[in-house]
């Protein structure tokens, strides 16, 4: 049976080799604003679930690995900003407040069609930001392939706490991805 990373997320390759997977990158393509849902840590588990399907759908005998992360903030989702000055914006508004990492995980197994999915929520004290250095981490950094405009170099580099035990390295919760895979018969 084939594993299928449905990412092309280099945080999320990399959960895999961690694990010394051998496993296929298949990227979704989802639309990931076609669903809506009020609840975050319900719309991360839905997108990560949806993007597992779709890939499921043309590969009839493997496991399909598939996430979604994003960052709430005052009630509001913060995907990938679409510009430098929206990314900027967005990281001056987290200056100094908490903000919610929300990251869902789906492992699809497509020959049984078993679903499983979770969904975390990382909370993160954002200390008092200068504007010098917002924009210098956005010349830096890849941020318009970063939800909320910030990876972990941004998290090393702004956050004053995190609560949760948020994964730097991989973007995935890999005691959750372990559980899950060995549940659909892998050893991991």
């Amino acid at each position: 049976m084939d594993i299928i990373l449905a990412s092309n997320s280099s945080f999320r390759k990399n959960a895999l080799d961690i694990l010394g997977l051998k496993y296929k990158v298949i990227s979704s393509n989802f639309d990931e604003k076609s669903i809506r849902n009020e609840n975050p840590e319900e719309l991360a588990k839905e997108l990560a679930e949806a993007k597992a399907k779709v890939v499921g759908e043309k590969n009839k005998n493997a496991i399909i690995i598939a996430a979604d992360l994003f960052v709430v903030f005052n009630n509001k989702v913060y995907e990938k900003p679409e510009t430098k000055n929206e990314a900027f914006e967005m990281l001056k508004s987290f200056s100094g407040n908490n903000i919610d990492i929300i990251a869902g995980l789906a492992v699809y197994n497509s020959s049984t069609e078993k679903m499983l999915s979770s969904a975390d929520k990382y909370t993160v004290k954002f200390r008092e930001l200068k504007d010098y250095e917002i924009n210098d981490y956005i010349e830096r950094d890849p941020v318009l392939k970063l939800s909320g405009a910030f990876g972990p170099n941004g998290l090393v580099r702004f956050a004053e706490t995190i609560e949760g035990h948020y994964p730097f390295v991989t973007a995935l919760p890999m005691s959750k991805l372990i559980l899950f895979l060995r549940e659909n018969g892998l050893r991991v």
